[in-house]
């Protein structure tokens, strides 16, 4: 998933009730609206290492990988929802 840094917590919590609480998510910077296409280039490869992770590592190396923002998929005091809002 390709989001900007405003979305990324949002994402997460997102895929989580989706059943995927570990889909990889690479970020750029907010905003990128009206970027010319010569200041997305830089942002495009700076996550592109992230995007070819996602798709081709194992699933337990990313769970490895994502073992420090667990609490974004389950923050403290927030509620769990199974639906999603």
């Amino acid at each position: 998933m390709v989001v900007t840094d405003m979305f990324s917590k949002f994402a997460r919590r997102m895929s989580s009730t989706q059943g995927f609480p570990y889909v990889v998510i690479a970020e750029t910077p907010n905003p990128i609206r009206q970027l010319e296409p010569e200041a997305l280039r830089p942002r495009a490869n700076a996550m592109i290492q992230t995007v070819i992770d996602g798709l081709t590592l194992p699933p337990a190396e990313l769970q490895l990988r994502m073992k420090d923002r667990i609490k974004e998929i389950h923050p403290h005091g927030v509620p769990r929802s199974t639906v999603p809002v």
